[in-house]
This record gives structure tokens, sequence and C-alpha cells, in this order.
């Protein structure tokens, strides 16, 4: 009997230390989440915003995350994870091209759409079969909310009447938050809406001609490498200040560029993430413009349009 009962309280011992060494780490595992990043290049800005993001979560202590990166063959890439027994809890998208890629994968994990214009994600992503599904999309756009350019805008130029803006096949949808804009600000708003074959050029500097600023906002087919240069020329040709959404705009010539840094949305992506992860149905939060942003001018154009413009450099580095 003895014998019996020491046997079972071996038996028993056995599975308390059964339970106390293995089962902690397979909770540990299962508590791990799992965030892929997807990068649509794997240039300088881009690894800007991945670093950032990557600090931002490593900062939160309150659960255990991997970080995997990807930024070429991105379908194929999340394919090989699941096959290695990885899946995603979440996935952020930085850029046009990852976004455009992950919503034809076979993932279903939830995904945060980052450094992306608003009207692509609105126009294209947001319509997706993918993003159809509750839960499963949201976004941290590129470029800042019509309202808030329209007022650096009016307060940077005080003596501007009209403002020409060019909206391609993307950015058509902005067509209606900037005609309230236009009434909220009394600034007279010139749009030229292009489409498939139209020529950028003539369109810019027919406005340019007409107009006391143009405007920039994002759209692959209007701003792109190809049209950039020619758009530049046409606001120099008549001495009209163009408004950018980057840094590079200012670099290459913009009078001044309100836009947020890849650090900047990377951190706003990273809080994003951080609340999903902490919500009891990792809920994705609703899409947002960003919150942080810069406003930088470049000082030749100032001085060059010194005679013809009344500038407010208040507006510089304003959030």
């Amino acid at each position: 009997m003895d014998k019996i009962r020491q046997r079972y309280c071996s038996a028993w011992l056995l599975l308390f230390l059964y339970i106390s060494l293995i089962l902690p780490n397979y909770v540990q595992a299962k508590d791990n989440i799992n965030i892929v990043v997807a990068l649509s290049k794997n240039t300088h800005p881009y690894q800007q915003f991945h670093k950032q993001l990557e600090a931002i979560l490593i900062s939160n202590e309150q659960r255990s995350i991997r970080i995997f990166v990807i930024h070429s063959d991105i379908v194929e890439s999340i394919a090989e994870l699941h096959a290695a027994g990885i899946k995603p809890d979440f996935i952020v998208a930085a850029g046009t091209h990852a976004a455009e890629e992950l919503i034809k994968s076979a993932t279903s994990a939830p995904i945060i759409f980052s450094l992306l214009p608003g009207s692509s994600y609105q126009d294209n992503i947001q319509n997706s079969s993918y993003c159809q599904i509750k839960n499963r999309c949201s976004a941290v756009y590129l470029e800042q909310p019509i309202d808030r350019q329209f007022s650096i805008i009016k307060k940077g130029l005080p003596d501007i009447q009209t403002l020409g803006i060019i909206l391609g096949p993307s950015s058509a949808v902005m067509r209606d938050s900037i005609l309230r804009a236009e009434k909220k600000y009394g600034i007279n708003v010139r749009i030229e809406l292009a489409e498939k074959g139209d020529n950028i050029i003539i369109l810019a500097d027919s406005l340019s001609k007409t107009s006391g600023a143009l405007l920039a906002i994002p759209d692959p087919y209007i701003y792109n490498r190809r049209t950039a240069k020619g758009i530049l020329i046409s606001t120099y040709k008549y001495q009209t200040p163009f408004i950018g959404y980057s840094h590079g705009f200012v670099h290459a010539g913009a009078l001044f560029s309100i836009y947020s840094t890849p650090e900047q949305i990377a951190s706003q992506t990273g809080m994003m993430l951080i609340a999903a992860i902490l919500s009891p149905q990792k809920e994705l939060p609703s899409p947002e413009y960003p919150n942080t942003y810069m406003v930088e001018a470049n000082p030749a154009v100032m001085r060059s349009l010194r005679a013809k413009i009344n500038f407010d450099k208040s507006i510089l580095n304003s959030q």
C-alpha cells in the first residue's frame, strides 16, 4: 500500500514539474505578439520609419513583441513566414507598393496601412475585398488634412486670393474637402481634374499663370519623377509659390512644404498598434491623419519671391 501511495505521489510530482517547467514556456510563446513590417522599399526614409516604429513597440513592456521586417517579394515573404509557423498577429504596411501587395496576399491579419496618401487608402485599399471584413484595416495617412493645409496657407500667405490644385484619378476624392475649406478660409480654388492621358505640365502651366499659389495634393499620377520637374518649372516661370507635401519638394524648389517625417508617422503608427494590441478585442482604431508635422521653407525661393509675395515666416516648424 505504501509503495502504491509512493508511486501515486511520484506521478503527481512529475505532473507538477511538467506544468511548472513546460507550461510557462508554452504560455509565454502564446503571449508573443508577431508584428510583420512590410516596407515598399529598402531606402533611407523607410529605414527611418522602421527604426522608429521598432523603438516605439519595444518600449511597450506590457506584451512581448517579435518584429519581422520584409521589403521585397512581399506576398512570397508572408507565405514563407506562415510556412515557418509564424502567424502575424498584426501587419504594418509602409508605402503604397506594400499596401497593394498585401491586399493580394493570403494572410488574414489586421493591417495598418501607413505612409500612403489618404486618397489611395480611401479610394483603393479601403474598398478592396481584403478590407471588407470588419477590423481588418486601418491607416495613418501620409499627407495633412485639407483643413490644416488651408489654415497654414492662409496664415503663411495672408494676401493669397486664388489657389490652384491639380487632382488626379486617386486624389479626386479630396475635391469635396477642398471645396469646404475654400468656403471656410475665403480662398478661391481653381481645380483641374486630370484624367489618364492628360498633359500634366500643360495643366500646371495654366494654373501657375492664373493662381496666387499652387498646392500639391499627393497623387502618383500627378506628382512623380516624370512630372515633378516640369510642374516646378511652370511655377518658376510665373513666379507662383509652390506648396509641397514633403521635404523633397522643399529641396527641389517649393516655397514651403507641410509634411510629417517618417519618424513622426512611425511613432503614431506604433501607438495605434499598441492600442490595438492592448484592447480586449484587438480592435484597430479608425484611420488617422498625422498628429504632428513640420512646415519647412526653401530660403532661396523665399528670397526670389520676396518682391511678389507677403510670406509670414511664423508658420515655419509650427505644430
